[in-house]
């Protein structure tokens, strides 16, 4: 049921965002100082709300909504039964958009009468009562409970099983993490096509083929299992690169340097190959697993 606001013109009109109010005074302090002067300026006096203009344009804006989407999807992230931050994840991820699915939880707690219905605070001018900050006890407390009745209620936990057992690239933000790394790695590994053995492996494998006979190394000063093993690691990685990010490498081992790359490529200048450079480095670091020095950007 929308909320109807009779404006200075005289004209009535809904009152945009107003279903949002009751869930805003559930925002713990600590949230709303971070939200700037105009959030945090927001009288919690529904009556005191109504009858001022310039807090009615701030609840009516993008920003208060957005600050209610977000304020939510991270007081509810911690009891969904997740791993790792929210910022992990992309705006594609399944739990990631549940999380931020504002309604399901707002409606969840006005259905447990944990909070009023804005037609029930905003009812005759606005409720006369000054709300204080809810604690982030409290507010644990309360969540504990009604996060994963609501994620079993909307069957939330079944999507997000299905989204863990067949993870993509989309599903991660473009920052580091500790989620996308092992996501990486396992992806490039179940997706190998000749699987790697160890040395002492493969001599095992050479004497039970050759009727016992031992296969020898005829130098023990050169590490042939580490060579050939990055060198396949290398080759297994660049299969995964498209054209555009094999010539940029090619190039670079050649001695191009960035401008010329740009210039050969079709980049507005050397930035992007740089930018493009560095990605591609942190992409092996993250399949190999070593520490390159791409992420602390001490080489291109």
């Amino acid at each position: 049921m929308l909320i109807l606001l009779k404006r200075t013109n005289g004209e009535t009109t809904p009152f945009r965002n107003a279903k949002f109010i009751p869930a805003f005074y559930f925002i713990p302090k600590s949230m709303i100082d971070k939200c700037g002067a105009e959030i945090k300026s927001i009288p919690h006096n529904p009556k005191k709300l109504l009858h001022d203009w310039n807090t009615i344009a701030t609840v009516e804006s993008d920003l208060f909504k957005l600050v209610i989407v977000d304020a939510y999807a991270y007081m509810v992230w911690p009891f969904m039964g997740l791993n790792g931050k929210l910022e992990a994840y992309s705006g594609y991820e399944p739990s990631w958009l549940f999380a931020h699915a504002a309604p399901y939880w707002i409606c969840a707690m006005q259905d447990a009468d944990i909070i009023p219905t804005p037609q029930v605070l905003l009812k005759d001018g606005g409720a006369d009562q000054n709300f204080g900050y809810v604690s982030e006890e409290e507010i644990t407390g309360i969540f504990d409970w009604l996060v994963p009745q609501t994620m079993e209620q909307h069957n939330m936990n079944a999507i997000i099983e299905t989204a863990n057992e067949f993870r993509c690239f989309e599903d991660f933000d473009e920052r580091y993490s500790t989620q996308k790394v092992d996501f990486y790695r396992k992806w490039y590994h179940t997706r190998t096509r000749h699987p790697m053995i160890s040395l002492e492996g493969y001599q095992e494998q050479y004497a039970e083929t050759h009727d016992g006979q031992e296969w020898d190394i005829s130098d023990d000063a050169v590490d042939i299992e580490s060579s050939v093993t990055s060198k396949v690691q290398v080759e297994q990685f660049t299969a995964t690169l498209t054209d555009k990010d094999k010539q940029i490498l090619e190039m670079r081992m050649e001695g191009a340097t960035l401008e010329e790359i740009a210039k050969k490529l079709g980049y507005q200048n050397h930035s992007g190959v740089l930018k493009r450079i560095r990605r591609i480095g942190l992409e092996y670091e993250m399949f190999s697993g070593d520490d390159l020095g791409f992420m602390d950007k001490n080489i291109i």
